[in-house]
């Protein structure tokens, strides 16, 4: 479907015989990377690249034999964004650019109502103003699948999963306790402070306990905040309050590797539940939230995977995890990914599951994740058509997906991937809905969602999904696959480069391999090898390696890495060997603010980067009143999109919030102070803010 924005229409009638320079955006069909190039050779600028489309400006009459999809006259002030997930209608001050068949569209929105986008659709992003075709190339063509062989032991592991202890184990921790009126695994899991006391999470830990034994069974306890209790456990008079020192409790089952070094993956899903869509009004005494679907279906998941993988051994360990605090702000696993990151742990990746049984219109799964995750879905993907599982799945790429516990692993640059039935379960005007993929879920987040209205055999299959992919690593046959991925290079606490190299091939690389890193022109031109060295150890399948190299220049830059570039290693693919990256490097010793001056209406944010781990910023008018205060680790940041030692402010003044309700300041000069979580004044200093 091909749709044209406000005025593109008219403006096409007489394209090719005027030229509208920079203030025309034009969308051109591609077929092969050759076509691609030449349309860079013509134009000006590349935009965007994307599922066979360019988005360019420039001298337009250059490009009569190529395939035009659409085209846009902007005014000046207006922006472009790249979307997934709209919701009709658009407000007025947006207009669809382009519908990429459903999946993701381009929207024009005019400049200073940037906050409309928030309701218009569920992920955004601005449209680059410069788009290097080479790096792109270097990691989006699509990477022919390796012919690997299904293993056996892998293939009879998966077919004892096992519908009928996939129900009892939802059943027992979704279904109402008549005696108490209130559900296991809200009241005792999130609130009470004595664990034998916890119904839902000692019926957890006894699970993982059978299959794993007792000592390998932990509870990783985390309080919550007296206000956000506050706000979930009184209404009306009634007598629900907690404590201020309230615990909540992740459980950690842990099957442990042949290789103590080797790091290890996670399994996980979240186990409290909510009865209401909105942030208050709940009371978890008086009204019961099974949670059936959001999220017993995933700790069954987590449960069956335990049992299914327990008596196998790998190269590295597996940690089976059940979250409290999901509903509340991802409160247990951002507490167990703080903690980790601080530690500097080798976590594998992250395999996360968040409603996986509601639909029962396909067999159908959603796959969320980043671009240094991608390895994972595309294995994922992999595994489901080897061993014939019968689910359909569906990529979502988007580093702004932010609404489930993988996302306190992404701002601690950790790999990590949502699966899921529908990101969007109660939305019926997405493409989803309106093609009979899926239906809206009724029952999300309410006292409904019972164990009766679950699709199991999808459960199953997401099971068998889960334990596959983790089995395939450590007992398939095949080929080693080194590779490397967009958004898997970064800072480490040193200011080096942090450079992760995985094998997702299912041999071992036994002789070790080469890495290379280059930096290059933000074009991806004129690269110079800044490292180049042999590593001594290989790597098992599904490990990885993280090299950290000395660098600390900082700013905007773009690297060549390559593993392997002589190709010295049998893989199953080498196309993957290779990655452009383009990252912005910040110190963690030096903390940056930018754009001074900035304006709130243009620039959207100011980013405080470089702040250490839970550090606070606060912002103060001129008259000296403090408007505005945030923590590094806020789940609100990382909604925005915040990475890991990063703070952004939208220039509101109103505390605690980046609220797109609440007003913006005005012009003038604010001091800023960052402290260290310690309380220590790390920086204070000036932002000229104009409007």
């Amino acid at each position: 479907m091909i749709l044209i924005g406000r005025g593109a229409f008219i403006a096409s009638l007489f394209f090719f015989g005027s030229a509208f320079a920079d203030q025309v955006l034009v969308g051109l069909a591609w077929n092969t990377p050759q076509q691609l190039q030449k349309i860079e050779a013509r134009v000006e600028s590349v935009r965007y690249v994307a599922r066979g489309i360019a988005f360019v400006q420039g001298d337009l009459r250059v490009l009569g034999d190529f395939r035009v999809l659409c085209l846009d006259r902007a005014e000046v002030e207006d922006d472009y964004y790249i979307a997934d997930h709209i919701h009709w209608p658009l407000p007025e001050d947006v207009d669809l650019v382009y519908d990429g068949g459903g999946e993701w569209a381009l929207l024009r929105v005019s400049q200073g109502s940037m906050s409309s986008l928030y309701g218009a659709t569920h992920f955004f992003w601005p449209l680059p103003d410069k788009y290097s075709i080479d790096g792109w190339l270097g990691f989006s063509l699509p990477m022919p699948k390796a012919i690997q062989a299904a293993s056996p032991v892998v293939a009879a592991l998966i077919a004892d999963a096992d519908a009928a202890r996939l129900k009892a184990d939802v059943e027992a921790l979704a279904l109402k306790d008549p005696a108490l009126g209130s559900v296991a695994g809200n009241i005792r899991s999130r609130f009470a402070v004595n664990p034998e006391l916890l119904e839902s999470t000692e019926y957890i830990r006894g699970q993982l306990a059978a299959v794993l034994g007792k000592q390998a069974v932990d509870l990783h306890s985390f309080s919550i905040g007296a206000q956000r209790v506050v706000s979930y456990t009184s209404r009306g008079g009634r007598d629900g309050q907690a404590p201020a020192d309230t615990l909540a409790h992740n459980v950690i089952g842990t099957l442990q590797g042949t290789d103590p070094d080797a790091g290890y993956y996670i399994i996980c899903a979240h186990y409290d539940a909510t009865g209401v869509r909105t942030s208050g009004g709940w009371d978890w005494l008086h009204d019961p939230a099974p949670g059936a679907d959001d999220n017993a279906s995933g700790v069954a998941l987590v449960l069956e995977s335990a049992r299914l993988l327990a008596g196998q051994r790998f190269p590295w360990s597996i940690r089976f995890i059940a979250w409290s605090g999901e509903e509340l702000g991802l409160l247990g696993s951002q507490a167990y990914a703080d903690i980790a990151g601080e530690r500097d742990d080798k976590i594998l990746g992250v395999f996360n599951f968040d409603m996986i049984g509601f639909n029962n219109l396909k067999q159908r799964l959603e796959l969320v994740t980043n671009p240094g995750s991608r390895w994972m879905v595309e294995e994922m993907a992999a595994v489901a058509e080897r061993y014939e599982i019968g689910l359909t799945i569906d990529v979502l790429e988007d580093g702004g997906a932010r609404l489930s516990d993988h996302a306190p692993f992404w701002a601690r640059g950790y790999d990590a991937i949502l699966g899921i039935e529908n990101y969007l379960p109660t939305d019926s005007r997405t493409y989803g809905v309106q093609e009979g993929i899926y239906r809206v879920n009724s029952q999300y987040h309410s006292t409904i969602d019972v164990p009766d209205s679950l699709n199991w055999e999808l459960v199953r299959q997401t099971t068998q999904l889960a334990v596959a992919t983790l089995a395939q690593y450590g007992l398939g046959e095949g080929l080693p696959n080194l590779a490397v991925f967009t958004g898997d290079l970064r800072g480490n606490r040193d200011d080096d480069l942090r450079i992760r190299v995985s094998n997702i091939g299912l041999g071992a690389v036994e002789d070790g391999f080469r890495v290379r890193v280059s930096h290059c022109a933000l074009d991806s031109t004129g690269c110079e090898v800044v490292y180049d060295a042999q590593m001594a150890s290989g790597l098992a399948p599904g490990s990885g390696a993280d090299l950290d190299i000395p660098w600390q220049r900082y700013g905007e830059m773009v690297f060549l890495i390559e593993v392997d570039p002589d190709d010295t290693v049998g893989e199953a693919s080498e196309v993957d060997n290779s990655a452009f990256q383009r990252v912005w490097l910040t110190p963690q010793s030096q903390i940056a603010i930018f754009p001074n001056p900035f304006r709130p209406s243009v620039d959207g944010f100011l980013y405080f980067s470089g702040v250490p781990l839970k550090a606070q910023v606060r912002v103060f008018a001129p008259s000296g009143e403090l408007v505005w205060e945030a923590t590094e680790d806020n789940s609100l940041q990382r909604r925005l999109n915040a990475r890991a030692n990063e703070v952004l402010w939208r220039g509101v003044n109103r505390l605690e919030t980046n609220d797109l309700s609440a007003p913006l300041v005005g012009s003038g000069v604010y001091v800023y102070t960052i402290h260290s979580r310690d309380g220590e004044l790390l920086v204070k200093d000036k932002i000229a803010v104009v409007r």
